[in-house]
């Protein structure tokens, strides 16, 4: 019975270290998404003004 809940709470913080690391690499990409957004607009402005 005493394994069996000591086996339950290492899965349990397992999931939750899992999700915690998912929410992270979630933020990321959307930092990423941003950056990369801002960076295209800004080539594209400068693409634009010298035509």
């Amino acid at each position: 019975m005493t394994a069996q809940a000591g086996l339950l709470a290492t899965e349990l913080e397992a999931r939750g270290f899992l999700a915690g690391i998912g929410k992270t690499i979630l933020i990321l990409i959307i930092i990423l998404v941003v950056i990369g957004a801002l960076i295209g607009f800004s080539v594209a402005r400068r693409f634009g003004q010298r035509r």
